[in-house]
């Protein structure tokens, strides 16, 4: 027992304690690409733009463009909404692949008073986003919030449970849909990788919420087909 108290502890200090207080210093974490990539003369540019599911997604095979990454791992949607103006605009991307709410929605059990409140903050970032992409002139493929893994022991002793945050995902999703324009396509990425119950197809995930290499190879496949 003490030695799996230790072992939960030591998680805590690295997943929340260290994070919280180095976010103090750097709330968008602006300084996490401390030097901007200088879009190629020849090519526009594909950005991969959110949280963590966009910093690990590997490069889709669309060589009519340069793809530059623009994921900051457990970042809100509010904060990825924020940096826009950082790290968007001076790219001046022809083509933005967005993926965010996870991290906002996966609280929801930790504070379930605060429901409503954090999927209307959810949309809202979308739609600012969105209306900032317009404003610089950038295509969006605006991804649906992609299925949920099984959550761990330790983060069940902290209070995480999968229904909510499922319920949730299904709600900004809905909305989500909702939003397709000229400008704006639709990847519905959950449906290509949902399984049983309102989570991720097993075969396609690495732990409660991000994906394994057969999970991204999955989406940049149907991806490649509609850019």
């Amino acid at each position: 027992m003490l030695a799996a108290s230790l072992a939960l502890n030591y998680v805590l200090y690295q997943k929340a304690f260290l994070p919280f207080y180095a976010a103090k210093f750097d709330p968008l974490e602006l300084n996490y690409y401390p030097e901007q990539a200088k879009p190629a003369r020849d090519k526009p540019v594909f950005l991969l733009y959110g949280d963590s599911r966009s910093l690990s997604w590997p490069d889709p095979a669309l060589e009519q463009y340069q793809i530059i990454n623009r994921g900051i791992g457990n970042q809100s949607s509010a904060q990825v909404a924020m940096r826009f103006e950082h790290h968007v605009k001076p790219l001046k991307p022809a083509v933005i692949l967005l993926q965010v709410c996870v991290n906002d929605l996966k609280t929801i059990p930790l504070f379930p008073e605060q429901r409503e409140q954090i999927i209307s903050g959810c949309k809202n970032n979308i739609l600012q986003m969105l209306s900032d992409a317009a404003a610089i002139e950038a295509k969006v493929v605006l991804s649906t919030v992609l299925p949920l893994g099984s959550i761990s022991p330790e983060r069940r002793l902290f209070g995480f449970r999968e229904e909510p945050v499922i319920t949730a995902i299904d709600e900004v999703n809905d909305f989500i849909h909702g939003l397709e324009s000229a400008n704006v396509q639709i990847f519905d990425s959950y449906e290509l990788l949902k399984g049983e119950g309102g989570k991720i197809n097993p075969d396609y995930s690495r732990d409660w919420l991000h994906l394994n290499e057969r999970g991204y190879q999955r989406l940049n496949e149907q991806l490649v087909t509609i850019i």
